[in-house]
């Protein structure tokens, strides 16, 4: 880039001021146009990374989601074989006699 930015500067004269203003645009549009890449690089980069991390925490919420399904059901197994035993107590207690005072 040195050499072109040299080789420029050297043929400015033969140039004219119009020639040295088209330089300059040329120059800037490349520059332009490679920080353009860059940044199109740089975005696919950081949009793979958030895709990738979407994917993970979808992935921990359907385990999340089956696990606490999971927990939901033992709870109404539990509340069921409770109420049970309750009813169990409660109809030995009327059959002697000992729920009444």
């Amino acid at each position: 880039m040195d050499a072109v930015l040299t080789a420029a500067l050297q043929s400015a004269p033969q140039l004219g001021i119009g020639g040295v203003a088209v330089w300059l645009v040329v120059l800037l549009l490349r520059r332009e146009s490679s920080s353009e890449e860059r940044h199109t690089v740089e975005l696919k980069r950081v949009n793979d990374a958030h895709d990738a991390e979407l994917s993970e925490l979808r992935a921990d919420i359907a385990a999340l989601r089956k696990q606490v399904d999971d927990l939901q059901l033992k709870l109404d197994i539990e509340r069921e074989e409770r109420r049970k035993a309750e009813d169990s107590a409660a109809e030995v207690l009327r059959r002697s006699g000992g729920g009444s005072s």
